[in-house]
């Protein structure tokens, strides 16, 4: 009788190992016929997450404040870099013609005045590209209006 026990154990071990056997390649299968639709599901999830998550309306009210903001930051700093400007070409303006003549504190004080004016175009252009690289983005510009640009170029910007 322990031999038989002993033979039904061995039988039903076999028979599990068997099943494993046969169960491991069937659920690969399985999950391979499944991928596509696995796949299509994940692309209806996101498009309803992306979609609940850039179309309501505390996103729609930032990213419309944070354009209009921008863009009056824009213009406050064109005025700054305009003012620097002229106040560089005035004080270039009442040194002597030849830069031999000018003193130890003219030489000083005009590379201040180019470098506050350098300093603030590189602003203007960096508040820009903000503007920019945000107008672009598929999930910001549909929160322009046709009040604000949707591109701004740094160069004809500045010279307005």
């Amino acid at each position: 009788m322990n031999t038989n026990k002993q033979s039904g154990y061995v039988g039903i071990i076999m028979l599990v190992i068997l099943a494993f056997i046969v169960m491991i390649p069937l659920g690969l299968m399985l999950k391979a016929v499944m991928f596509p639709v696995r796949t299509a599901e994940n692309m209806i999830n996101t498009a309803y997450d992306a979609n609940d998550k850039v179309i309501n309306a505390d996103n729609a009210i930032y990213n419309y404040e944070w354009f209009k903001q921008k863009y009056q930051d824009i213009e406050v700093a064109k005025k700054q870099y305009k003012n620097s400007s002229l106040q560089f070409s005035e004080y270039q303006n009442s040194l002597p013609d030849s830069r031999l003549d000018w003193t130890f504190e003219d030489k000083q004080e005009e590379s201040r005045l180019r470098a506050v004016m350098t300093g603030q175009y590189n602003y203007v252009e960096s508040l820009v590209g903000d503007y920019n690289a945000r107008a672009s983005m598929a999930t910001r510009n549909i929160f322009e209006n046709s009040v604000l640009p949707n591109y701004i170029d740094a160069l004809t910007f500045i010279t307005k």
